[in-house]
């Protein structure tokens, strides 16, 4: 009597075939320049304040005057320019918000797309304000740049985290942070007083917004929409094969597009999250861990830096130009560092946890020195954690509190260096201590690790 007689079926167990390791095409490579010339914006406009914020001071002044025949006293002329640094985050905080829906509806690229349109608006608005006359018209551009960087600052990781095969991953993902970095020292270099940082040229400062967001209009068309997307979104199986053919430079993408296909059937089984169910559940715990690394960003008091490092430096005791030639060498740190960091983030011998760690603890240990040094000076002496269901809304509420908490920083340092004088770092080092415990205790490596086996980590460190 045979088998069939019974009529037995025998399931079969298919073992899904190992991704192999990616490497840096020249597709990839382009893409990821190409999108990440976004994240330049981001920085530019951080440090682009800093050197004419004086200048400009003295300029609401007079154009206060055209415009109402009132004088306008210096406090109020303070209170304006701080309005119009500071609502660069409020901007920030609700493209962040939208940027989830924003890359679901148009896609990662399209969104990008629509997003220079915002950059090149704002650019004409601040860069014309002076020949028109009309201050408001630089809080007005600095709110809609905020937007796109908000925007941006949540677009950018998402696409690369998408295109990034998993061994490169973690050097991709720098690339953002990187470009702020320079971005911030190129608007550091351009506010010196021999080359823009003048009464006549300042508006040139806002104006150069406009080339980072031709030039990436220029060369989005030429990037492939991420595959996720494509897949997981718009459904398209053979769009996603061929854009994945392009960026990893072989034909043999079998096992990822159909490690994209498995993830893309989990995420249509799986209802959406709105934004409350990100807070509950098995999603609360990375969440949790999205939220505080935004704001050890923040907390740390690094865009305190940025804002004004100038005033810093003056009550350091530089005089002259000796404060911008400070900032540009605190820039230029800042470079070299992070690009040490893209090196170091895939390098076999660590961990991202453990470098996130050496940081804020390299962090700490500065905010108690700047203060001792300021003291001595009044002497008198000389990441993806998220599935694609979820990645959307996670992105948002991350960057939203990023930027809610830049908003924080950036209004409330003067006031309290004015109460606390040098003491005022006490409290980034306070904010430090506690983001490398809560570092240490609940972050887990992700280096090398797939989004599932992140997600069992998760469920496991639960139980």
């Amino acid at each position: 009597m045979g088998v069939n007689d019974h009529d037995v079926t025998v399931p079969l167990q298919v073992e899904r075939q190992p991704i192999p390791e990616g490497r840096l095409t020249r597709c990839l490579a382009f893409s990821a320049f190409v999108i990440t010339l976004a994240s330049f914006q981001f920085g530019y406009h951080i440090g682009c304040v800093n050197a004419p914020g004086g200048l400009i001071t003295e300029w609401i002044i007079g154009s206060h005057k055209d415009l109402f025949d009132k004088e306008l006293t210096r406090e109020n002329a303070d209170l304006a320019w701080s309005v119009a640094v500071s609502v660069f985050a409020v901007g920030g905080m609700a493209g962040g918000l939208l940027s989830g829906w924003l890359a679901d509806k148009v896609g990662r690229r399209g969104a990008l797309f629509y997003n220079n349109i915002l950059a090149l608006a704002a650019a004409a608005l601040m860069g014309l304000a002076k020949s028109v006359g009309a201050y408001p018209m630089i809080i007005l551009g600095r709110l809609i740049i905020g937007f796109n960087c908000g925007l941006s600052s949540g677009l950018v990781p998402m696409y690369l985290t998408e295109i990034s095969p998993v061994n490169l991953r973690g050097m991709l993902g720098s690339l953002p942070q990187l470009f702020v970095t320079i971005a911030i020292l190129v608007s550091q270099i351009f506010g010196l007083p021999h080359l823009l940082g003048t009464g006549d040229r300042w508006p040139l400062i806002f104006a150069f917004t406009v080339v980072p967001a031709v030039l990436q209009l220029a060369l989005l068309l030429m990037c492939p929409e991420s595959p996720k997307y494509t897949m997981g979104v718009r459904g398209d199986r053979e769009a996603a094969e061929n854009a994945l053919k392009k960026l990893r430079g072989t034909d043999d993408v079998a096992a990822e597009i159909q490690a994209m296909d498995d993830e893309a059937l989990a995420a249509r089984n799986q209802q959406k999250p709105n934004m409350g169910a990100m807070f509950k559940g098995a999603l609360a715990w990375p969440m949790s861990i999205a939220i505080m690394m935004m704001l050890a960003q923040q907390l740390s008091g690094i865009n305190v830096a940025m804002f004004y490092s100038t005033v810093i430096f003056r009550g350091a005791g530089l005089t002259g130009n000796e404060p911008f030639y400070a900032t540009i060498g605190m820039g230029a740190v800042n470079v070299i560092m992070t690009l040490i960091s893209v090196w170091l983030v895939d390098h076999p011998k660590f961990g991202r946890r453990s470098l996130l760690l050496a940081g804020l603890t390299g962090m700490f240990f500065s905010t108690l020195l700047l203060v001792g040094a300021l003291t001595l000076q009044n002497q008198g002496a000389d990441y993806k954690i998220f599935d694609s269901s979820a990645r959307g809304n996670a992105n948002s509420i991350a960057v939203m509190v990023n930027w809610a908490a830049n908003l924080l920083v950036g209004l409330t340092f003067l006031p309290i260096n004015n109460a606390l004088g040098q003491f005022s770092f006490f409290i980034f080092s306070g904010f430090l201590a506690f983001f490398i415990v809560y570092t240490w205790k609940f972050v887990p490596e992700t280096k090398g690790k797939s989004i599932e086996q992140i997600q069992n980590e998760f469920a496991n460190r639960k139980k």
